[in-house]
């Protein structure tokens, strides 16, 4: 067996909730990687090929590492989900810092009626064009919309499965974005409910038929996805406010993966203590990946989900940059014992920081092994 096979069954074996001989190590590493390879940003992000091999290298500098999300990590495909302008490196901003997500009310009412009376398919490609510096030329231009499939074979030649590739949005996470946090809650959630619903139904159909393309296709069939739960939370939004506007959709993209054979990856950024249950109910056992980011309390997902469904984390961001290594240790172990062995897989609570340490990501890999042993 292969090593890439034999990560690739552990990894299999952890989402279906069987036994494992080593819990598997998922890398969360992004832009940092540039970091940890001395490469300057601006040079990383207009190079498909270079991103590609620095991303290796930071793998293998990181330790046994099992499976990667990130084989490509780029700025420019940020707009097309989250609707907002994006600052680059060497472009506004300087060649070695990370880019930034300029959040603005970009979306105004009148965009809403251009939906309804128009398609989303047809506005989203005039606003990409008009409103953010045409981030789909952008992806051309370096690469990024036609490396990928380059780039997810070289990472499985060097032995590491990819457990991502790509990501599937609600209409909320992608409204938010585009209209900003505050307005859209008060004046478009709160004052056009019944509007709003239309608007989503229409961008719900135009993403889920762009997703049913994809997934029917073998040849671009991926292994798992993240789907995306950043600001429609249970945290966010009262109770009957996340199920109209957010878990609706938010479940028939999992449903859809299911039906593929594609593994969901829950990506929950924010505080889900309140909302764990939905997961419970609806998820059949070991078919998918409920990964936290150090702000849901992993240790009660464990309690309430982790007999059904694969846990992912959650080594805080502020852990990996500002703590000791043997904090990291320690709490990887913990993790380990307690979230784990079982139905769990390390990794870093959402991306590994652009100003995370080395060595407590190293630690992070060798506290898994050293479980393992045990």
């Amino acid at each position: 067996m292969s090593i890439y096979d034999e990560r690739l069954a552990r990894i299999n074996a952890a989402i279906a909730l069987e036994p494992v001989d080593k819990v598997p190590m998922i890398s969360g590493a992004a832009a940092v990687a540039s970091q940890f390879c001395g490469v300057k940003m601006a040079d990383y992000i207009k190079d498909m090929d270079l991103n590609c091999t620095v991303n290796i290298k930071a793998t293998e500098m990181m330790g046994n590492i099992d499976g990667i999300q990130t084989p490509l990590s780029s700025p420019y495909g940020l707009p097309t989900l989250w609707l907002s302008n994006i600052k680059a490196p060497g472009v506004e901003l300087t060649d070695n810092e990370l880019w930034q997500v300029c959040e603005a009310e970009l979306i105004q009412p009148e965009d809403y009626d251009d939906i309804l009376e128009n398609g989303f398919g047809q506005w989203y490609t005039r606003f990409m064009k008009e409103k953010l510096h045409d981030p789909i030329g952008m992806m051309a231009q370096t690469g990024l919309s036609t490396y990928g499939p380059t780039a997810i074979k070289r990472f499985e030649d060097a032995g590491y499965v990819v457990v991502k590739d790509g990501s599937l949005l609600s209409p909320f996470e992608m409204f938010c974005g585009g209209r900003s946090l505050v307005t859209f809650l008060v004046e478009d959630l709160l004052e056009e409910p019944d509007k709003m619903d239309q608007v989503f139904e229409v961008t719900h159909k135009f993403n889920m038929d762009r997703y049913t393309k994809r997934f029917s296709d073998p040849k671009t069939r991926p292994y798992g996805v993240w789907i995306g739960g950043w600001r429609g939370t249970p945290e966010t939004l009262s109770p009957a406010m996340f199920e109209r506007f957010s878990w609706r959709y938010f479940k028939d993209l999992i449903q859809l993966c299911l039906d593929f054979g594609v593994v969901p990856l829950m990506h929950l950024d924010a505080c889900w203590d309140q909302g764990l249950h939905y997961f419970k109910e609806f998820m059949p056992k070991g078919r998918g990946v409920l990964c936290l980011d150090g702000k849901t309390d992993i240790f009660k997902a464990k309690e309430i989900v982790g007999d059904s469904i694969c846990i992912m984390g959650d080594v805080p961001a502020s852990m990996l940059a500002f703590g000791k290594p043997e904090d990291v240790y320690d709490y990887t172990t913990k993790l380990c014992k307690e979230v784990g062995p079982t139905g769990f897989m390390c990794c870093s609570g959402c991306d590994v920081p652009f100003n995370a340490k080395l060595e407590n990501v190293q630690m992070m890999a060798k506290a898994v092994d050293d479980f393992a042993v045990k």
